[in-house]
């Protein structure tokens, strides 16, 4: 997903012999650009957001994340804020986009034991740490018993789309630049 990077303004093209399958010789923002006309508009504003650091978009892009949230149609119970599905496709939208590093491994996803260089026990080679149920109850105003029973695995199914949309990308991308 490096690619999309060139959509940031003054990245310089790249030659395609760095991208395995393309057609062309050089790439250039357009190019990746033109890729991204294949995804739908949530995906390609999460796409700028994440890949890009551009937030220019970033009211419509929560807008769509909370729309799509809303139309999962969770279950909320009296006690709960009326905005907690709001505050949940927020909170998982931001994961995604931008996942907290691992403190065990500095996010690198190895540590070095005994002179060798292993996969870290913690995150499991992601270099990311998961979302705490404590700090998923505090940013939905929930208490931790019903957010550890409930909310989480909300969150995580959301999180997972979001997975799904990065792949939707990259088939995208690189479909795109193997037709050209």
């Amino acid at each position: 997903m490096e690619i999309l990077s060139m959509l940031t303004s003054g990245s310089p093209p790249i030659d395609g012999d760095t991208i395995r399958s393309t057609a062309k010789s050089r790439i250039s923002a357009g190019d990746v650009a033109s890729c991204l006309c294949r995804v739908d508009r949530h995906t390609y504003l999460y796409a700028l957001s994440k890949y890009c650091l551009d937030n220019s978009s970033r009211d419509e892009l929560n807008a769509l994340s909370i729309e799509y949230a809303t139309t999962r149609q969770f279950s909320k119970q009296k006690s709960e804020p009326d905005d907690v599905v709001e505050r949940l496709a927020l909170a998982s939208l931001c994961y995604s986009i931008s996942p907290s590093r691992c403190s065990y491994c500095g996010g690198t996803g190895e540590r070095t034991v005994d002179s060798k260089v292993v996969v870290c026990s913690v995150c499991n080679g992601s270099g990311n740490s998961d979302m705490s149920v404590r700090k998923l109850a505090e940013v939905l105003g929930i208490g931790r018993w019903r957010t550890k029973k409930v909310w989480m695995q909300r969150f995580q199914s959301l999180v997972s789309d979001y997975q799904i949309r990065d792949d939707a990308l990259y088939l995208a991308i690189k479909q795109g630049l193997q037709d050209e």
